[in-house]
């Protein structure tokens, strides 16, 4: 039986198409480990330790916060989940050039939509 965090980690690893086994010879660990954090936790004998939930953090090319899933900051709203703040923490780390064509991105597909809808 998978945990929110087995389930998290199952989705976080597939959305990156990557294989137990690219993940845990990313990590440093067995697939075995891999397969246990996702589907049976609970199960395990001994803790995670803070090195292996970093290292799928940087593997999975997001944060630690985003990996187990913490509430987001109040300043993004209670309705923001946590894929919201994956995207909020991805878009704060372009460069301004970027973070610029993404607005203006939103703003086209804002103004296609209400077209649509009118």
């Amino acid at each position: 039986m998978s945990t929110p965090f087995g389930s998290r980690l199952r989705r976080l690893r597939q959305e990156r198409k990557l294989t137990m086994e690219q993940l845990a010879e990313a990590v440093g660990v067995s697939k075995s480990y891999i397969w246990a954090l996702e589907n049976n936790p609970e199960q395990r004998t001994q803790r995670t330790s803070v090195t292996v939930m970093n290292n799928l953090a940087k593997a999975l090319g997001i944060t630690l916060q985003d990996l187990l899933g913490e509430a987001p900051s109040e300043a993004l709203g209670g309705e923001a989940n946590p894929e919201d703040v994956i995207f909020f923490r991805n878009y704060m780390s372009m460069d301004a050039d970027d973070r610029e064509t993404y607005r203006q991105m939103l703003e086209f597909f804002r103004k296609q939509k209400d077209k649509c809808v009118n």
